[in-house]
């Protein structure tokens, strides 16, 4: 989960885009605006304010302190330096947002249209941006369809999971549905981290 000083930032900066760019009729914003804005959002999920220090989450060092990995990408990673840079050298394991940041970018999208507060879109920005580390067959069999033995969830969330979401009470939305679908356990020693030092650890 986001921290919040970040996440409150960014939801200005995407208030201040919405307000003076165009939108086609998906509601994407024109020339490259929406994927400067994914790419946006997409960074909250790697930064972090702990006892007022600001922590980037770019070696696997940080990652194990403060992000969740899979069962199976967490004993692939103990054969990993602790100083490997993710960015470059992610091996076999996999950086994978728990709700598809183009989905997150759509609400984003709607609540903006519907007027709502900085403090509310940032509120959803925390409870449903953040990284989970995974395997890459396991970001396999999340983005390959159905009919190729996948669970087709590479940009969507399942079905069931829109009545959590749309009803904006962001803490009460399942975010690891897709994972939980896919039978894609946490590794109980990373079980209780997060980017949020104001996150109440999952019991």
């Amino acid at each position: 989960m986001s921290n919040s000083k970040f996440t409150l930032a960014t939801v200005k900066i995407l208030r201040s885009l919405y307000e003076v760019s165009a939108l086609n009729s998906k509601g994407q914003f024109c020339n490259g605006w929406q994927y400067r804005c994914k790419n946006l959002v997409s960074e909250l999920a790697y930064f972090s304010e702990v006892e007022d220090k600001v922590h980037f989450v770019c070696n696997l060092r940080e990652a194990k302190m403060f992000c969740k990995f899979s069962e199976t990408a967490w004993s692939i990673v103990q054969g990993q330096t602790d100083n490997t840079y993710l960015r470059k050298h992610k091996g076999a394991t996999h950086g994978e947002h728990i709700v598809p940041i183009s989905l997150v970018q759509r609400i984003a999208f709607k609540m903006l249209s519907e007027s709502a507060s900085d403090e509310k879109i940032a509120n959803m920005l925390s409870n449903l941006v953040e990284i989970v580390f995974i395997t890459k067959d396991e970001k396999a069999l999340l983005d390959l369809s159905i009919r190729s033995g996948g669970y087709g969830l590479k940009t969507a969330m399942p079905p069931e999971w829109n009545q959590d979401v749309f009803n904006h009470d962001w803490s009460k939305a399942n975010r690891y549905a897709r994972l939980e679908i896919a039978g894609i356990k946490f590794a109980q020693a990373t079980i209780n981290n997060s980017l949020n030092s104001n996150f109440t650890p999952i019991s």
